[in-house]
């Protein structure tokens, strides 16, 4: 069926790995702007909804089937790398893909990943996934290994019953019986391995939300976390508590955040020039007028496309280092260079960038390695209707629809409420501990943590950071 035949106008673009979308036609020269363009839609997604919100800065966080991937969005700035490596883990290089990527760091643990025992014992979960075919114990599709969904089904976290929607019935006891190895090697119960997979699981995913914030000079304490994926409200918020992490926003259809995200993106082109010169003594004229032929450049791009002019936006930005170092750091060039003063302007934003991220700064001279321009064209954003409102718990029982027993750690299983997402008005108010399900993820709340629904849809947690809650 064609896509007109389906009801479907307009124009056809698709989204590129640099945070924006291009036409099918432009996609065909460049193939390789498309790497990773599907996560990269959750983290615009994610940019959309905090200006939406006001959420001020936030950090994301994906969990899907095998990996965790995070992101980290400063002053609503998706951040975009040129030193983005496939393949890449703590142990392997990777290979280097020099063009433009948001920056999005992905650690190998999801609902898929499987437990398992190194040679002395220790217990791992992940990279190896059971993917969606065997898939886990769970499925009932000849699955027989440990993973982190069997993990979140004994230990209350899922519903065999209510799995999308109700549509897939999970087997409890294949996931049981899958973690009876673990559990006989340790000599503790079926439950206990489970949590135990879990506790390390978070640990993992853990990882992927220092790296883009601690381990680059931000303290996670002054974001927000957005989740996004199957997996990401249900491991998140304890996550967040753990970091410091204040506030918790679950999007709508969390599970299909990215194909939204991929709605609110703009028209997108890069140009990346390299240009190495002392920065110090660079002409300002030199480098304005490298940055106006790549404006240049990209202005006409679109104006083939029939795009005039005056729609696009263009901005500047430079990648720099000290003379010798080997890394550099990307900072922002104002829109136009006319002198000294301006040059200058830009060596002191490097000074504090890397200052930030690698806690020094040297006396030594700056020197220029990219220059880089994006071309932005904006698109009209899809519309949302609002939520009817029913304030505070009068709105919570609009959407109970039963209690379940929740292991939150060792000997604490506790009958919580849980919630139809679907049926929740704006306003309503949850504490937990709880569980929120819905067809494509589940929302879980720890003990101390307290949750309202905005007029959209959205969820926002406290995660009680800060008040010495006990996890």
């Amino acid at each position: 069926v064609s896509r007109r035949a389906a009801g479907m106008g307009g124009a056809l673009h698709i989204m590129q790995s640099g945070g924006g979308t291009i036409t099918f036609a432009a996609a065909r020269e460049t193939p390789i702007h498309l790497v990773e363009s599907g996560p990269v839609g959750g983290v615009v997604g994610a940019a959309a909804l905090a200006a939406e919100l006001d959420l001020g800065d936030v950090i994301t966080l994906d969990i899907g089937g095998t990996t965790a991937k995070s992101s980290l969005i400063k002053g609503g700035e998706v951040a975009v790398t040129t030193d983005y490596r496939l393949e890449w883990t703590p142990r392997y290089a990777g290979y280097p893909v020099k063009v433009p990527v948001v920056d999005i760091v992905e650690i190998g643990a999801g609902g898929g990943s499987i437990a398992w025992l190194d040679d002395t014992g220790r217990l791992h979960v992940g990279p190896e996934s059971a993917g969606a075919d065997p898939g886990p114990a769970a499925y009932g599709r000849g699955g027989t290994r440990p993973t982190v969904t069997d993990a979140n089904l004994i230990t209350g976290r899922l519903d065999p019953e209510a799995f999308l929607g109700g549509r897939m019935r999970l087997d409890l006891e294949a996931a049981r019986r899958a973690y009876q190895p673990l559990a006989a090697h340790y000599g503790i119960d079926v439950d206990a391995a489970a949590l135990g997979v879990l506790r390390v699981a978070d640990a993992v995913m853990m990882n992927a939300l220092t790296l883009v914030s601690v381990q680059r000079g931000y303290d996670p304490r002054d974001f927000s976390l957005v989740v996004m994926g199957g997996g990401g409200p249900l491991h998140g918020p304890a996550l967040a508590r753990e970091l410091g992490i204040r506030r918790v926003v679950v999007p709508r259809a969390p599970g299909h955040f990215s194909a939204w995200g991929m709605l609110t993106s703009d028209l997108r082109r890069d140009l990346v020039q390299t240009f190495v010169t002392d920065l110090d003594h660079a002409a300002a004229g030199d480098l304005e007028a490298r940055f106006t032929a790549m404006e240049t450049e990209l202005i006409g791009a679109f104006a083939a496309e029939g795009l005039e002019r005056a729609a696009v936006t263009c901005v500047r930005a430079a990648d720099l280092r000290y003379r010798g170092q080997e890394h550099t750091v990307r900072v922002p060039v104002p829109g136009r260079l006319d002198g000294p003063a301006d040059v200058e302007a830009v060596i002191g934003r490097f000074h504090e960038a890397h200052q930030r991220q690698y806690t020094f700064r040297l006396d030594s001279g700056v020197e220029a390695v990219n220059l880089h321009v994006t071309a932005v064209v904006r698109q009209p954003r899809p519309a949302r209707a609002p939520l009817d409102r029913v304030p505070g718990e009068a709105g919570a029982n609009r959407a109970l629809v039963g209690r379940r027993a929740v292991l939150f750690g060792a000997g604490q299983r506790l009958e919580v409420p849980v919630y139809d997402r679907g049926r929740l008005p704006a306003a309503a108010e949850v504490r937990g501990p709880a569980v929120i399900a819905e067809e494509a993820s589940t929302t879980l709340l720890h003990p101390g943590m307290a949750m309202v629904v905005d007029d959209f849809g959205n969820l926002h947690i406290d995660t009680g950071a800060g008040r010495g809650v006990e996890r």
